[in-house]
């Protein structure tokens, strides 16, 4: 809960993307605020979420919770709203390796300018899975709405 990775996307198109860092314990009121401030700056038609998949993410109750928050924060915003497991984006982008370094590198070939996150420091690394994660949700979830 500490990071919310975003993409904002018009069709393939990448708008906008970024990280929220949310320190401190008040997180669900601040990414409900956060959110409502990217509702009202891009005007969204849908939300997609990634699904808690992994066992630490399904052992936080908080995590599950705010998983459920944000999904009924959407609909209240009148947004349809998509919801995909982790395993599932990377089974759609990376064929060999299902990794986070192999949809990170997939992203990067659909769009070079992210490259520069790619880096060897591994905390930076991890700190930029989060957009890698959050533009593969966003254009898994497009592609597969033309098909």
């Amino acid at each position: 809960m500490q990071y919310l990775g975003v993409a904002v996307l018009e069709g393939e198109e990448l708008i906008w993307y970024g990280i929220k860092t949310f320190p401190g314990h008040d997180a669900r009121s601040q990414v409900k605020q956060y959110l409502t401030s990217l509702f009202r700056k891009y005007q969204p038609t849908m939300l997609v979420v990634e699904e808690p998949f992994y066992a630490q993410s399904l052992l936080s109750d908080n995590l599950k919770k705010m998983t459920r928050e944000i999904k009924t924060w959407a609909k209240w915003k009148g947004l349809a709203v998509r919801s995909y497991a982790p395993p599932m984006v990377k089974a759609f982008f990376c064929r060999d390796q299902k990794t986070k370094q192999s949809l990170a590198e997939a992203m990067i070939e659909q769009y070079p300018f992210l490259r520069r996150y790619l880096t060897n420091l591994p905390w930076r690394r991890r700190y930029w899975f989060h957009v890698f994660d959050a533009i593969g949700l966003g254009l898994m979830c497009v592609r597969k709405m033309r098909h």
